[in-house]
């Protein structure tokens, strides 16, 4: 009876071990734009000006790239003035999240930063930050974590 009760002594310990240090699959089995979509604020850091937007985990369709999925941004107004042209993000290769136009070209990219939200890259001379509304694991944005 001891043999058979250190048996399921060390089962339970390796089990316990193997979720802890690898994790239990639920959170990665998730495709990234899932556990990336979700209510966001976009902020500027000079004007202070901050807008709502809505990341869908749906594909953009129409004439966006394959890898583009809907962005939601009617509650932000252009800094031109009138409305913001259509937008689809995307997680790149190398990592953070790019604002595409119908054509492919990059409006604006983040990359994970020392905050709790993603720095902007692009374009040159902006600085705005994109900050989750909910909590996620922004090392989703990072391929090395991945």
């Amino acid at each position: 009876m001891a043999l058979h009760m250190q048996r399921i002594g060390v089962l339970v310990a390796v089990t316990l071990f193997s979720l802890v240090f690898f994790g239990t699959g639920f959170t990665g089995a998730q495709p990234i734009e899932a556990r990336v979509a979700g209510h966001w604020q976009l902020i500027d850091e000079v004007s202070g000006t901050v807008c709502r937007l809505d990341l869908k985990a749906e594909a953009a369709g129409g004439l966006f790239p394959q890898d583009a999925f809907r962005a939601d941004m009617s509650a932000c107004t252009s800094p031109a003035g009138g409305e913001l042209p259509q937008l689809g993000w995307r997680v790149p290769p190398e990592g953070g999240i790019e604002f595409v136009l119908e054509n492919g070209s990059v409006l604006a990219a983040f990359d994970v930063g020392e905050s709790e939200g993603l720095a902007s890259v692009a374009p040159a001379g902006a600085f705005l930050l994109l900050v989750p509304e909910q909590a996620i694991a922004l090392s989703a944005l990072i391929p090395t974590a991945r």
